[in-house]
């Protein structure tokens, strides 16, 4: 038997998809009532505004992105096999939700800094990716003090991001691919 979902859990899931799929400046809050199936005094009680429902669509997202990418990388042993399935499940990901690219990246692309709120998600969602990606550099690269390793991590971060955009440019996952092989490069060890 299936859980029916309250009105906040209908707002958010519905909210949800529509932010992802069509955007967030052109989801009205209108639609997503109409959709959630609640009343407007709902939306207001559970979340106060759109951009604070934009803030828990963030903090949401960050919680499945991370549940997602630790279910890959809790699979593997090595450092550099770890930084290799970070590739993986981007790859996976693009592909499961048809290549709609970042919820962070498009956020940012439409609010910018209009909401200090979700501009300050995105900056925590990125900078906890970008350490988490550092940290197995870090271990790959235990004991070679030959290798700046805070140059090789962001340059492995900054591929990552890069094959994000590019994936959803070309809807095809041949961007995490290369940025997986130039990582591999930048490691010389996996």
């Amino acid at each position: 038997m299936t859980k029916k979902l309250g009105p906040r859990e209908r707002i958010l899931e519905t909210a949800t998809r529509l932010f992802h799929s069509q955007g967030y400046n052109n989801t009205g809050i209108n639609q997503i009532l109409a959709e959630a199936n609640v009343a407007k005094a709902s939306l207001y009680q559970h979340f106060g505004s759109k951009d604070e429902l934009g803030v828990v669509y963030l903090k949401e997202g960050r919680e499945e992105w991370f549940s997602g990418i630790e279910q890959w990388t809790s699979a593997k042993k090595a450092p550099g096999q770890k930084l290799t399935a970070c590739f993986d499940f981007l790859e996976y990901a693009l592909q499961k939700d048809n290549y709609l690219g970042c919820k962070f990246i498009n956020i940012l692309s439409e609010v910018g800094g209009n909401s200090p709120l979700m501009f300050k998600e995105i900056i925590e969602h990125k900078a906890k990716l970008r350490q988490y990606m550092k940290g197995f550099v870090e271990k790959a690269l235990e004991g070679d003090g030959g290798l700046d390793v805070d140059f090789v991590g962001d340059s492995i971060y900054l591929l990552y991001e890069g094959a994000i955009v590019e994936s959803k440019i070309y809807r095809d996952t041949w961007p995490v691919k290369k940025a997986r092989k130039m990582a591999e490069v930048l490691l010389k060890r996996i």
